[in-house]
């Protein structure tokens, strides 16, 4: 509390300012007041953890707060002290605001450019590769089925190197059965070309299969790596039995390659039907349903015209299939009725005559049986064939089959003996 220069005590200054004074305040604050603006929009992004500020600072003039006592006093601002701030003009007010980072998947880096560059880079050096190649590479030349020195000559005239490599094949020795790479493929120039040349098929020896029985034989040759070519002949062998092959036992063949067989069908032999008495058309009707062939002879006899006289061979004898019978057949014209006719002849051809018989395609030794039965000497003549199929076999003879020839006379027989 003052006291006044007299000693006496003052009365409390009223703290209000005068009415005037208000007024002056107020126009004052209101002279002074600048209105915020609008903020202006800033786009957020964000970065990491940190916080996204905007900051925003706008000229305001200062403001003086109310007397809590009357409202309608207004009061300087303080700061946290609670000392009032200075009313200064023009003051900046900086206001920050702070916004929670918005969070989204985070952003994928295609890949597609990346395998396309990849890609192209591939094809560039493909291409490059292939150009620069192209220029020295030329065609391989045909060279199978020639001889080693013709193609040899041939791919080096071209420009390529030949590798020779022998092999055993079925192709004649020293002939290119084979080349690496093939005719016609592009290779580069002085590049290596294989030229695989025969040396001649790989041999193996032949067993021995005369005597065995078919199967047997089979077996043998199967096992030495050599396949079987079969004929049937007549034979005095049992049928199925071996009686002949062709390279023979001991002998050196071709892997893989055939061995001719000649397997005994039997004899082949028959018996002759007795057909005096009968028809012409009859006895030969029945001497080709045994396998053996008619050769008729017509004669002058008493007996009725087109009868059968006399035969030959007689009934009951054995023949080799194919082989001819003789008969002698009537003309009606014997001398006094009476029969003109013989024990197995007649007039025009003697007791001493027989039929040759035929034994083409009969082995040697089936064969030479066949003509000693019918009473003929036999005569073996080896002929050379490279018909694998005549090996052994008779290709001819001479007398021809159904001549007559006399009792006791030779008969030639060709047998084939197959070429190496």
């Amino acid at each position: 509390m003052s006291r006044s220069p007299g000693g006496g005590s003052e009365p409390p200054e009223d703290p209000r300012p005068p009415a005037d004074d208000d007024a002056t305040v107020v126009r004052r604050v209101e002279e002074e007041t600048v209105p915020l603006g609008p903020v202006d929009p800033v786009p957020l992004e964000p970065v990491g953890e940190e916080t996204v500020r905007i900051r925003r600072t706008e000229e305001v003039a200062p403001t003086v707060p109310l007397d809590p006592a009357d409202p309608t006093v207004p009061l300087r601002p303080v700061d946290e002290t609670g000392v009032p701030y200075p009313a200064a003009e023009g003051r900046r007010v900086e206001e920050v605001v702070e916004r929670r980072p918005v969070y989204g998947e985070p952003r994928r880096r295609e890949i597609w450019p990346y395998l396309l560059a990849l890609l192209l880079l591939v094809l560039g050096g493909l291409a490059a590769l292939y150009y620069f190649t192209q220029e020295n590479e030329k065609p391989v030349p045909a060279v199978v089925r020639l001889p080693v020195d013709e193609a040899v000559d041939r791919l080096t005239n071209e420009g390529f190197r030949p590798d020779v490599v022998q092999q055993a094949n079925a192709a004649d020795a020293g002939i290119v059965f084979e080349q690496r790479p093939d005719a016609g493929v592009d290779a580069e120039e002085g590049s290596r070309v294989t030229v695989l040349v025969s040396r001649g098929p790989a041999t193996v020896p032949v067993p021995n299969a005369v005597g065995l029985s078919r199967e047997e034989a089979l077996s043998r040759l199967d096992a030495a790596g050599l396949g079987a070519r079969q004929v049937e002949v007549f034979s005095e062998r049992a049928p199925g039995t071996v009686v002949a092959q062709d390279p023979g036992g001991g002998e050196r063949a071709a892997r893989g390659s055939k061995v001719r067989l000649n397997v005994s069908r039997g004899t082949g032999r028959v018996n002759v039907p007795n057909v005096v008495g009968q028809s012409s058309d009859d006895a030969g009707a029945n001497i080709r349903k045994t396998g053996l062939q008619a050769r008729v002879v017509e004669v002058p006899s008493g007996e009725p015209e087109g009868t059968v006289v006399a035969q030959n061979p007689p009934a009951g004898s054995e023949l080799g299939r194919g082989a001819f019978v003789r008969i002698n057949v009537s003309t009606g014209t014997g001398a006094g009725g009476a029969p003109a006719t013989t024990s197995g002849t007649d007039t025009a051809a003697t007791a001493t005559e027989s039929a040759v018989p035929d034994v083409a395609g009969l082995d040697e030794a089936t064969a030479t049986g066949a003509l000693e039965d019918a009473g003929f000497r036999v005569r073996a003549q080896p002929e050379s064939t490279t018909d694998a199929a005549e090996d052994g076999l008779v290709i001819r003879q001479m007398p021809a089959a159904g001549d007559d020839a006399p009792s006791g006379s030779s008969v030639t027989i060709v047998v084939g003996e197959l070429s190496q």
